[in-house]
């Protein structure tokens, strides 16, 4: 009798342990966790991360939860590629957050076009990349608002005629927003004075000494200067300008500098503008909560763990409308996507490319603000 009911008891509990068992949903996170882009990568790392484990304990998912499946992209279009054949083809992920760069998201589309899995990149803002794939989306504003919004704010405020700009050549990021930015001030009537190139793929920045002497010397003078380039590149920029006399009355203008380009070229950015998506300096209830959290886990943000945050939130909003974890139905639920999240009031355009609204920010004694305020 006692060994009868001991196996009822082992039955039963083996019922109730199988009925409450989670689902778990296998989402794939491309980014850079080593190589010059590292720093970048982590914080999207992070971001996405906090995010995880706030939906998880959340009832948003009812009886599912999410589970990460990370693959390091190395900083190169190649890795990129590599690591979503291997979260697509190998681990069946149902979608994949990232990656980081425009030229890696735009090696990768083709991969999720032709395997139909949702490619949602939190940071690429390159013109034009979404519209390649039903299945491509992005949480970064394109350079296409950001510059627009950015000329018009600061030409108001800093009335600027003669400009400067240089541009990484070598990075679709970087060429996508100098083109943009030159269509911007031709439209407003300004002028550049002087437009300077390089290129590097990877790694430190060269030596710019005669681009920027060009700049410096250029007549008339410019009164700005359009920085086109990823992080290493706007950083060293700013360093080497400054090195060789450029006049801190002269600002640089940057589409989505960071916090972290900030820290790294100390006192040279000092006055730098950003046109961008997100700066700890906006006062919502949203962002308060996210700043809070994660400064009491990570330390302090930046832009790209913030969009990393919010793209978290809208991907799981999506398994939850779809109420499948069908790609295609997934695809579907992105597509009709309306929320509230810390970078705003948040949907996509018909390319799946995501409308919000810019902002302007300025470095004042090493942080940003919001520019004009």
């Amino acid at each position: 009798m006692f060994a009868a009911a001991a196996v009822a008891l082992l039955l039963l509990g083996s019922f109730s342990c199988g009925q409450n068992e989670t689902e778990e949903v296998g989402v794939g996170v491309v980014v850079p966790l080593t190589g010059p882009l590292s720093s970048n990568g982590l914080q999207m790392k992070n971001g996405m991360e906090l995010a995880l484990g706030e939906i998880n304990e959340s009832p948003l998912l009812g009886g599912k939860e999410i589970k990460f499946i990370v693959e390091d992209s190395e900083g190169t279009p190649d890795g990129a590629e590599r690591a979503y054949r291997k979260l697509i083809e190998q681990d069946g992920v149902v979608a994949v957050l990232g990656p980081f760069t425009s030229s890696a998201t735009e090696r990768i589309i083709p991969v999720a076009q032709q395997n139909k899995v949702v490619a949602f990149s939190p940071t690429s803002a390159a013109r034009g990349l979404s519209a390649r794939s039903e299945f491509a989306f992005r949480a970064s504003l394109t350079v296409d608002p950001l510059v627009q919004a950015g000329v018009v704010v600061t030409r108001e405020q800093l009335r600027y005629n003669n400009v400067a700009a240089i541009v990484n050549e070598a990075d679709s990021f970087s060429s996508s927003n100098h083109e943009k930015v030159k269509e911007e001030l031709e439209k407003h009537g300004a002028r550049i004075v002087s437009e300077q190139t390089y290129s590097r793929r990877t790694g430190a920045l060269p030596d710019l000494t005669s681009q920027l002497t060009d700049i410096i010397n250029a007549v008339p003078p410019p009164e700005a200067l359009f920085i086109s380039a990823l992080a290493p590149g706007r950083r060293g920029v700013m360093i080497q300008a400054r090195r060789l006399g450029m006049d801190m009355n002269i600002p640089f203008l940057i589409t989505l500098a960071t916090q972290d380009d900030v820290r790294e070229a100390a006192d040279a950015a000092e006055g730098a503008i950003t046109f961008t998506t997100w700066i700890a300096d906006i006062d919502t209830p949203e962002n308060r909560r996210f700043l809070e959290n994660f400064r009491a886990k990570y330390g302090e943000p930046d832009a790209f763990a913030a969009l990393s945050y919010a793209s978290t939130y809208i991907l799981a909003e999506a398994i939850a409308d779809a109420s499948s974890t069908d790609p295609e139905a997934i695809r579907d639920a992105m597509a009709d996507i309306r929320a509230d999240t810390l970078l705003g009031e948040f949907y996509f355009d018909r390319y799946g490319d995501a409308v919000y609204e810019p902002i302007v920010g300025i470095v004042e004694n090493g942080r940003f603000k919001v520019f004009g305020q």
